[in-house]
């Protein structure tokens, strides 16, 4: 048995992104790289609204700052995800194209786009789930603190290993990383100072609804 996380995909996007993947299999002349970009993008900022887009609807003092920083993510997504893409040729963008298309699955007529995750992490966020449903205030900052590692596992599984299949220069590759450790730095801060808004109830109810994510399979 494992543990994956599992987000849900728009149809739309995904049946564009599949269409982008059959394309470059099939050896398609034309570039790829601007529709690929654009749709990645699209994912990326699927996956942001569905995980973030609860805490928000919270009512905690610094939800307009939490709000602003997802702007700030998204917009760092939208400006240097089909830039970086715009780079490269089909033949190169395969590989890493084939990479995530094997992260989604398919689900009762959905997709999703999974990631794995470590076992031991998983079971300390089942726990945490637990103690804040028996009322433990004292589970709400460990909690959260999990949350951000789950996230962090996401960004390596969805975003750093693609981009080192890529193969950068030197140059643009310190630029991303760069700008990958800025954005994710700037949510996790974000995040960390809302853990002292959160009471048991909200924090009950948002970690209730992150955990739906969470999938024990018995293969993958």
């Amino acid at each position: 048995m494992s543990y994956w996380i599992y987000i849900k995909l728009q149809d739309q996007t995904f049946h564009k992104f599949q269409e982008i993947y059959q394309q470059l299999h099939q050896g398609e002349e034309s570039n790829l790289a601007k529709p690929l970009g654009d749709v990645l993008t699209e994912i990326s900022c699927e996956v942001i609204d569905q995980v973030f887009s609860v805490i928000t609807a919270q009512n905690f003092k610094g939800v307009g700052e939490t709000e602003h920083t997802l702007e700030q993510i998204t917009n760092n997504l939208k400006k240097y995800m089909p830039w970086s893409i715009s780079l490269f040729s089909n033949e190169r963008l395969l590989p890493m194209v084939t990479y995530i298309y094997k992260q989604m699955e398919e689900q009762e007529g959905d997709w999703f786009l999974t990631y794995p995750l470590d076992e031991a992490l998983a079971l300390d966020a089942l726990n945490c789930v637990a103690q804040l449903d028996l009322g433990n205030t004292l589970f709400i900052r460990q909690t959260f603190d999990i949350f951000l590692k789950i996230i962090d596992e996401g960004v390596t599984c969805l975003i750093r290993e693609p981009k080192k299949m890529l193969k950068f220069n030197l140059v643009v590759d310190k630029t991303l990383n760069g700008v990958i450790n800025l954005t994710t730095q700037l949510g996790y801060k974000r995040i960390d100072k809302i853990a002292d808004h959160f009471n048991v109830q909200t924090s009950q109810a948002y970690f209730h609804y992150f955990m739906g994510f969470l999938k024990k399979i018995s293969k993958k």
